[in-house]
């Protein structure tokens, strides 16, 4: 479709002039604006076949989101990079984030052609000087069948910058394993797996980071360096990179270079790593490029001028009256309306409409576009559309009859690994057996027994007892998360006091349990009000959206409609991480309300965030003719006396406020929903208050606080819950400094954020020593103006230092950790955490979370000071925040924390001294076999046993195959957990991440199988004593009997079946002649029914 739109305009003389005119200069394009100059952007791609990069030279970050947009629809598969302006100077860190070095490493790449691609370059980033191309070190070429030295090939990749790691979880990482390299490059939309077979590359396959496995096969690669050349080396400009098929596009340049000369000017102290606007302006000169402006200027000496006939048209509003006459009047006159919808189904729903109209009107999907008499209806993502005034034809868009369409997210970036839901157990770590209770895991051993190897894994008790744990039996240790830096007491084998605490964890744990399950069912009992099915209105309003939603959004909103839709009362968490998008989904509910004659209140625990609401909804909801009031400090007596009249008179739609709401003077007419923002935030007296106002309607609890999974039940009483866990795709990464306290950094990435008109926080974790970094700010920058925030001020001081900070009125925030959720101040793009090490994970993360909400790239930079010691922990932390900078970690920080910091009051105090006793993971697995237990009752029968299966073969995983304890710990659970219907996929997963598998590996996996087949027929155990072998079996074993009796029938004299309350099946290898392990793969599934 997109082609037959690009035929027709590649057709016209303009652009053929100006493809034309391209061949020996630069062209300057006149009259073109908007969209329109995406479509001719891409006919001139097409008339060049669509060979080299293409680069657009833009003023900001804005006109890359406009651009990206348009471009989507034209170039769905192409590669889309920024080059990022370099820091000035650059940061000497410990550690820093990738993703931004990445992307520009990227963007020159394809500005040089290597690849076709889109690159993108601000003002900023087209001033700074650039690597000279031949300091650029090549990348590494790497195809199938060739010979490629493999310590070679890691020392290239450890020189172009890569880092060495066990496993591959984030870009510019790699991994080796015997004959397999796993690497991130930075020009992969995926990791890749490289396989050798002695010398020569056997495969190529890329990868998924969130379950490790291959996805394709590759032929060939390219594998490019991540770091640039040093600073002495930087002496290139970005005309200089552009290939000889480049298509340079120079957006609107008399903006372009005004902002450029602005900020030389504001630069001027590293003026050596820039170039000045005249040079640039002559190298522009001399390359051929198209700039594409609104009006005719004479920035670009020697450029071929020329003017496009082009007009956008009219926006219609709705009005399809007019619509329908202008089409009629365009068809008499010979011109062909074409009309863009977003969809296919929408376009032949509007050609059918137009029929019906008497208007000849043809859903288009191939050649000709342009139809004698009829308008051609197409389907497209174009937002606005556009008429050459010498052609025939002109295009509408949907947007343009309709009014705004909704914004396509732009490219998704690969998602991050997850972490395993409890972290992995190390060598000195404290673990905690089911049976045995708490000691210390010293390490896998490799012991043998009947002349038959096996791992074990060897743990430490009181008394420097020792204990050794068959592999198999993984499932039964956890790793032990109490409280923060205090170890806990070694458990003494064959004592009573790990059985005592046991016992009185699972008793406190069972009324928990109980106590949960008794409020959720009351909450089922209780009648509400069933909200209608969404109004034409709703689907409109949720139209106006400027952006496509996330899947997980999209998910959310289906749930809470869903819950609204029922009799019974609504109780919902939504949990997402800062700047998710949650508060569009509460609005969608609240819009929902108001459309069955409801009113909403939203409850939010700052008068901040009550304004920052406020603007919100009634920004949305106003066009709708829904009336939005907030009540809060900065609300006058007067004023709030006649919202509250309204209120009660049902002429107010949606109420926001602070804890005031909560006063026995806000009377509701009808209340039908009650949203609350962070409730964790409120006092125990307005939990009760809020508690008491809950009865009967639907409530809508939001959170920014990641939340494990595992014990949301528990947190949220018994609540349903929906998370939000895919970040919005246009987000920028933030760009994160892992450093020691140095002035001359801070002084430095003060004065940058202030030069782009920016705000800065700044956090320390000490009230006492705020004034002291104050006068140390200033020192540094004089002029700076400084607001300082902290718990101990009044409510009304801390809320006028926000507020004064958020409108602009302060440079910067001097605070405690009082920032760390519910600000949001699109301007603050600079973030100084001072003394990082003492602050939680969590923490860290939510306060990084403060900035990057703009189109501006943001930093972070996580300090700690000179001289000072830093505690494992805190370089735990330091090092954990580094290395979770991409979107979307708030999840995986949560849990990272939770092992960090241990478990703290997350449940209260009550629960606490019982999390200590027994550890985190050992209490969530109680917490959640009881809620089952207590659910299920006895209607779902017994659990699963499980076997113990003793087979005298050499089964283990040797150091020659996976060296990492990590790893081998993970597989041994694996295989200790894996389910028969499961087997063959663990094994291909096995071959695909760690190379063929030696017998010992094979071994442990027929075993693995063969106990998850005894595990779902209940057989408890199988044992070898001599040539004999014994299958013990539970009293409700799933057995196929007929099987059973025609296998002894068939074998009497090799079969024995003992009956009793644990029924045994004896069979005798000798006269079989065969081993246990063989007989158990082709017999067991036939006693379980499987053919």
């Amino acid at each position: 479709m997109k082609n037959l739109l690009l035929d027709n305009v590649a057709a016209i003389n303009e652009v053929r002039r100006t493809a034309e005119a391209l061949k020996t200069g630069g062209v300057s394009l006149n009259g073109v604006s908007g969209p329109v100059k995406t479509v001719i952007i891409a006919a001139l791609d097409r008339i060049f076949s669509e060979q080299g990069s293409l680069a657009f030279l833009v003023s900001g970050r804005d006109e890359i989101r406009e651009y990206r947009r348009s471009l989507n629809w034209f170039y769905p598969d192409l590669p889309m990079y920024e080059l990022y302006p370099a820091d000035l100077p650059r940061v000497q860190a410990d550690a820093k984030s990738r993703e931004v070095q990445a992307e520009r490493v990227g963007a020159l790449r394809f500005l040089r052609g290597e690849e076709r691609g889109i690159v993108f370059i601000t003002a900023e980033a087209l001033l700074q000087k650039l690597p000279d191309k031949k300091a650029v070190q090549d990348g590494v070429e790497i195809a199938c069948g060739s010979v490629v030295d493999q310590q070679e090939l890691i020392a290239s990749f450890a020189k172009f910058g890569y880092e060495r790691t066990q496993q591959v979880d984030a870009i510019g990482q790699f991994c080796v394993r015997g004959d397999i390299l796993d690497i991130y490059p930075i020009n992969s939309k995926l990791p890749l797996r490289i396989e050798w077979f002695d010398d020569t590359i056997d495969a190529i396959r890329s990868f998924s980071l969130e379950n490790q496995r291959s996805i394709e096969n590759m032929e060939r690669v390219k594998i490019v360096p991540l770091e640039e050349p040093g600073q002495e080396g930087f002496n290139a400009s970005v005309f200089d990179y552009a290939g000889a098929n480049t298509l340079l596009f120079v957006d609107e340049p008399s903006h372009l270079w005004d902002l450029a000369g602005k900020i030389y000017n504001e630069n001027k102290d590293y003026a050596a790593e820039l170039w000045t606007v005249d040079e640039l302006t002559a190298a522009c000169a001399q390359v051929k490029a198209v700039a594409l402006a609104a009006l005719q200027h004479n920035y670009l000496e020697g450029y071929t001028q020329i003017n496009m006939p082009v007009r956008t048209v009219a926006p219609y509003n709705r009005n399809t009256e007019l619509l329908a006459t202008d089409l009629r009047g365009w068809l008499a006159d010979g011109i062909t309306p074409v009309i863009m919808m977003s969809s296919a189904i929408k376009a032949r729903g509007i050609a059918d409409t137009l029929t019906g109209k008497g208007i000849p009107a043809e859903f288009v999907n191939d050649e000709p576009l342009l139809r004698d008499g009829s308008v051609s209806v197409i389907s497209g993502e174009l937002t606005a559309g556009f008429r050459f005034w010498n052609e025939n034809w002109l295009l509408l868009t949907e947007s343009d009859i309709f009014g705004m369409q909704k914004k396509r997210r732009l490219h998704s970036k690969n998602k991050g690994a997850q972490l395993q839901y409890f972290s992995e157990i190390k060598a000195g770590d404290y673990v905690v057996h089911s049976v045995h209770g708490i000691g210390r895991y010293i390490g896998v051993e490799n012991v043998e027994v009947d002349g038959r190897h096996r791992d074990y894994l060897l743990l430490q008790y009181a008394g420097d007892d020792k204990l050794y744990v068959p592999v198999e039996q993984v499932g039964m240790l956890h790793k032990y998360i109490g409280n923060e830096g205090q170890a806990p007491r070694l458990s003494k084998m064959g004592g009573s006091d790990w059985s005592r605490t046991q016992k009185r964890a699972q008793a406190a744990i069972t009324i928990l349990a109980e106590e949960l399950l008794r409020l959720y069912a009351q909450r089922k009992i209780v009648s509400g009000h069933a909200f209608a099915p969404d109004t034409e209105w709703q689907k409109e309003f949720e139209e106006k959206f400027p952006y496509e939603e996330t899947p997980d959004q999209l998910k959310a909103i289906a749930e809470i409609k869903a819950d609204m839709e029922k009799p019974v009362p609504m109780d919902r968490l939504l949990c997402g991480d800062v700047g998710y998008g949650k508060t569009e989904v509460a609005i969608r509910a609240a819009f929902k309300a108001v459309m069955d004659s409801k009113q909403v209140a939203l409850l939010v625990p700052t008068t901040v965030l009550a304004q920052q609401h406020f603007m919100t909804f009634r920004d949305r909801m106003e066009p709708f003719g829904i009336r939005v009031e907030c009540i809060s400090r900065f609300t006058s007596g007067k004023e709030q006396k006649r919202i509250l009249s309204a209120l009660e008179e049902g002429n107010v739609d949606v109420l926001i406020g602070t804890h005031r709401l909560l006063q026995s003077d806000v009377v509701f007419r009808d209340l039908g929903l009650l949203i609350i923002d962070e409730e964790q935030r409120f006092g125990v007296a307005q939990k009760e208050k809020i508690k008491k106002w809950k009865t009967g309607i639907d409530v809508l609890c939001l959170s920014a606080t990641p939340i494990p999974r595992t014990l949301h039940l528990a947190l949220v009483n018994g609540r349903d819950m929906s998370v939000i866990e895919s970040p919005p795709e246009d987000r920028l990464p933030v760009e994160t400094y892992v450093a020691e306290y140095d002035s001359g950094m801070i002084k430095e990435a003060l004065e940058r954020e202030l030069r782009r008109g920016g705000r800065i926080y700044y956090v320390h974790n000490r009230i006492t020593g705020l004034e002291r970094i104050a006068e140390e700010i200033r020192k540094l920058v004089p002029g700076i103006s400084i607001r300082i925030a902290h718990g101990r001020m009044s409510e009304e001081m801390l809320e006028d230092a926000m507020i004064d900070f958020y409108e602009g009125k302060c440079d910067l925030l001097l605070s405690t950790t009082i920032i760390e959720n519910g600000l949001d101040v699109p301007l603050a793009n600079t973030i100084i955490i001072d003394g990082a090490e003492n602050f939680g994970l969590s923490q860290l993360y939510q306060m990084r979370g403060r900035v990057g909400r703009s189109a501006r790239l943001a930093y972070a930079y996580f300090v700690y000071r000179r001289n000072k010691q830093l505690s494992e922990i805190a370089e735990k932390r330091l090092q954990a925040i580094r290395d979770f900078t991409e979107l979307g970690a708030g999840f995986k920080i949560a849990m990272r924390d939770l092992e960090i910091r241990g478990a703290g009051n997350l449940l209260g105090a009550q629960q606490h001294g019982h999390i200590a006793g027994i550890g985190f993971a050992a209490y969530c697995e109680m917490l959640e076999s009881t809620i089952k237990r207590l659910k299920d009752g006895a209607e779902k029968g017994a659990p699963e046993p499980d076997p113990i299966v003793e087979i005298n073969v050499d089964g283990y995983i040797p150091d020659t195959y996976i060296s990492d304890p990590r790893y081998k710990l993970e597989l041994y659970r694996r295989f200790a957990e894996l389910d028969y219907n499961d087997k063959d996929d663990l094994l291909d997963e096995i071959t695909d991440r760690f190379g063929e598998p030696p017998e010992e590996i094979v071994n442990l996996w027929r075993v693995a199988a063969v106990r998850g087949l005894c595990r779902k027929m209940r057989i408890l155990g199988i044992s070898t004593r001599g040539s004999e072998l014994r299958l013990t079996f539970a009293e409700n074993a799933v057995l196929d009997t007929d099987v059973l009796l025609k296998m002894l029938n068939a074998g009497r004299n090799a079969m024995q079946l003992k009956t009793g309350q644990q029924p045994q099946l004896l069979v005798r290898m000798n006269v079989l002649k065969t081993e246990p392990l063989p007989w158990l793969e082709k017999n067991l599934p036939l006693l379980a029914g499987k053919k």
